[in-house]
């Protein structure tokens, strides 16, 4: 269920079912708080039978009174606990999430795949359909301009002529700069993104040599099409950064990824010394027990080149998405290894937009070397690897950002599995958000503080929480944190022995 106060939602159930967990989770504290209050009324009426004098008339009149209000069908602990069933049923509802689409997306995404495939095969088909498509749009503007202009022309030779103030024309301007505004909310609304993503994919795909059968995940095929125009690139080395800054043990998934925020590179202030390009954080977490965890923080896309010295770029984002070995997962798992993380030791991986996929490719790769508890992801596009088993893995996404929307396909969710959505426009954010502010890393860690509020506690996020705590660790866990510089400048990657050449 939608609405103008919708906060977190999630897919869910045989379908694309949406529901309000923000509202379901406030409904379901009342109902809790409810039957605690009719659990005290009812120990209150027991009291009351107690003192009743047992062999007074009086006292066996009341006795009969208050058996009959606390046996009856309405008594207050019965009714406690239809409420509590009520509420652990809300709850269940919470917890439905499957990967199944419905029939009406699968035949939408089918259609969508099918006509563009067959477009990149008849690319003369497609130039004729392109420019049918690029005139009526220019119609359609032009139309739009004319009639504005029109209006405004009217609007202003009325005020001068009547010599008052122009009540209309500042409202059409501020009427098409409301909508230049919603234009890329409106483009990425209700997994539009996703559709885009998929009918290009499909297009690159179709028009790639030989015949191709329509497939509903043409974006793994199209980015390798891609990589196949970009040379390789240069070897990338793995630098230890002297004398890191002291990140704080996280108590809370909203701390962590505020560690991602943290990593990305800053110009330095008196209060701190700032963080270069490409870089990786690792914490290594001493619980008050003595045991060991480990927080890996990896933060997203630093430079949109390709090849570049940072290797957080666009051909790292294409490799994973392509599902090819990557940089970044590479060195990530050597930081790991440098780190002296301990096959026995609980690893939580914590990434934003490019991060997030490669968290979860080193979940991937690192098989039974780490024993990697959970993943946190924020504003990142699934990767086509599988989970591994077990691995408790939580994504966060902005309903008006497109960025998780780029791979084509839609969440895939399971019991190891959520997606928490939210819509900023209605929860406290921006009321019409711009790409930037839908992406902001920032912006993730306010929603995942949120959700540690609103949703603490459901049954849906406690598989999660409890491998996250397994990692954070109760209050007197102490924390030393270790930051590796990733980079492919030719100066640097000389003086050290490169990674694997994934990229190469």
């Amino acid at each position: 269920m939608t609405g103008a106060t919708d906060g977190y939602r999630v897919v869910g159930g045989p379908g694309p079912a949406v529901a309000d967990l923000e509202e379901l989770a406030f409904t379901c504290r009342l109902l809790e708080g409810a039957a605690e209050h009719l659990d005290a009324a009812s120990w209150l009426l027991t009291r009351a039978d107690q003192t009743c004098d047992p062999l007074s008339p009086e006292g066996i009149e009341a006795r009969r009174a208050l058996a009959a209000v606390c046996e009856g069908r309405s008594s207050p602990w019965r009714v406690a606990d239809h409420l509590r069933q009520l509420a652990a049923a809300l709850r269940r509802v919470v917890e439905l999430y499957t990967d199944a689409e419905s029939l009406a997306h699968r035949a939408l995404r089918t259609g969508v795949v099918t006509v563009a495939g067959e477009l990149g095969e008849r690319p003369l088909l497609a130039a004729a359909v392109g420019g049918v498509g690029a005139g009526v749009a220019v119609v359609g503007a032009g139309v739009a301009v004319a009639g504005l202009g029109r209006a405004l022309a009217v609007s202003t030779v009325g005020s001068v002529l009547l010599g008052r103030p122009d009540p209309v024309g500042p409202a059409l301007v501020n009427r098409a700069r409301r909508l230049a505004g919603e234009l890329p909310g409106r483009l990425t609304a209700d997994g539009r993104a996703e559709l885009e993503i998929l009918a290009v994919a499909a297009f690159l795909r179709g028009a790639a040599p030989g015949r191709h059968i329509p497939n509903l995940r043409p974006v793994p095929e199209a980015a390798r099409m891609l990589l196949d125009a970009v040379p390789p690139a240069g070897p990338t080395a793995l630098l230890r950064r002297a004398d890191p800054p002291q990140l704080p043990a996280p108590r809370t998934v909203a701390a962590v990824l505020d560690h991602v925020a943290r990593s990305y590179d800053q110009e330095p202030t008196p209060s701190r010394p700032g963080t270069p390009e490409g870089v990786v954080s690792v914490q290594q977490l001493t619980h008050p027990d003595g045991t060991q965890a480990w927080v890996i923080a990896i933060p997203g896309t630093e430079d949109w080149g390709l090849n570049d010295p940072n290797a957080m770029d666009s051909t790292t984002n294409v490799r994973l998405m392509a599902a090819l070995a990557d940089d970044m997962t590479e060195t990530v798992l050597a930081a790991m290894r440098e780190s002296g993380i301990a096959p026995d030791e609980p690893v939580l991986l914590a990434g934003h937009s490019q991060g997030g996929m490669a968290a979860l490719s080193v979940a991937a790769a690192a098989g039974g070397t780490y024993r990697v508890r959970a993943v946190v992801t924020a504003g990142s596009p699934d990767i086509p690897r599988p989970v591994p088993a077990g691995l408790q893995v939580r994504h966060y996404r902005h309903t008006e950002d497109a960025v998780p929307q780029l791979d084509g396909t839609p969440d895939r969710t399971g019991s190891d599995v959520t997606v928490v959505t939210r819509d900023l426009g209605s929860t406290g954010g921006p009321a019409v958000a711009t790409p930037l502010q839908a992406h902001d890393v920032h912006g993730y860690v306010e929603t995942a503080a949120r959700a540690d509020r609103e949703l603490a506690g459901s049954p849906g996020m406690r598989s999660f929480d409890a491998a996250a705590r397994d990692v954070l660790g109760p209050p007197g866990t102490t924390a030393v944190t270790r930051q590796f510089v990733v980079t492919r400048d030719p100066a640097l990657a000389a003086t050290q022995v490169p990674t694997v050449r994934p990229s190469g």
